[in-house]
């Protein structure tokens, strides 16, 4: 594993607790002092404080509590708001780039596509045709003496042979 290597482990290591130290010192420094100092101020005014303070505090706390909680409601309905429009601002606009691209780009492509479709659908028929002018007749026609349960005769598999080859010439020729 490289994570491993015996040649980059002790570089890792450094750098990791390098960070790491950095990491703490920075919490030491800076952020420990500002929570410890709250801390201790919000303990001297629960210390210091009497029955009416206390009653103070708690009626602090409550509209403290109420500006918070709406304040939270309008951010949510802001932000149900926005979303809510931006969903539909999304929407149109793949519509509206579906839409093109379906006019545009794909009628194209639909349009080969057919095209090649019939190309190879007309390739394939003449190649059949022209696989049948050349195969020799018998190979691929069961004549009907085979099918009474006869041989056909040596003239009639001459005759085919004749026709097969004077079909071959004329369209060799042709071509």
């Amino acid at each position: 594993m490289p994570q491993l290597d015996k040649l980059t482990f002790l570089s890792q290591f450094f750098w990791l607790c390098i960070v790491y130290f950095g990491f703490y010192l920075i919490l030491v420094k800076h952020f420990l002092p500002r929570v410890n100092r709250i801390l201790k101020i919000r303990s001297m005014k629960m210390n210091s404080a009497s029955g009416s303070a206390l009653f103070e505090i708690k009626e602090e706390n409550d509209g403290i509590q109420k500006i918070r909680d709406q304040f939270v409601t309008d951010a949510l309905k802001e932000s149900r708001h926005f979303f809510m429009e931006s969903y539909q601002n999304t929407h149109s606009w793949l519509s509206k780039v579906i839409e093109d691209i379906n006019k545009k780009q794909l009628k194209k492509i639909n349009k080969v596509y057919i095209s090649s479709v019939s190309d190879l659908s007309i390739r394939q028929l003449l190649i059949i045709n022209n696989l049948k002018t050349v195969i020799a007749p018998y190979s691929y026609k069961v004549s009907k003496l085979e099918i009474a349960g006869r041989k056909p005769s040596a003239e009639l598999i001459q005759l085919k042979d004749k026709f097969f080859t004077s079909k071959l010439l004329s369209t060799l020729t042709n071509k």
